[in-house]
């Protein structure tokens, strides 16, 4: 999920740690990031993420398993930025703070 960093987001774990059917990301560290309008904006073009299970961490995954191919990636990934861009959270400011 390259896409994902180009857009400022850090996974919680390494990429030698990281499952191959859901990753987990940290929130933006900006202050228009709300979890709960991110994931209505992405539910709203038919996207659905999942909220964090990571104790203590502020987080959600993605779930890269099914019927899924590259293109339904990439198409992920411009919903996020458009998410973003709406919500007028900067992605180059937006890497979580560890």
């Amino acid at each position: 999920m390259s896409g994902m960093g180009e857009l400022g987001f850090d996974p919680y774990l390494l990429p030698e740690y990281q499952s191959p059917i859901i990753t987990s990301f940290r929130y933006p560290a900006h202050p228009n990031f709300s979890f709960n309008g991110f994931y209505t904006r992405l539910s709203d073009r038919g996207f659905i993420i999942y909220p964090g299970k990571v104790t203590g961490a502020d987080c959600f995954r993605i779930g890269t398993i099914g019927h899924i191919f590259p293109e339904n990636i990439r198409n992920l990934v411009a919903a996020i930025s458009d998410v973003l861009r709406e919500m007028h959270v900067d992605s180059a400011h937006a890497a979580a703070a560890v």
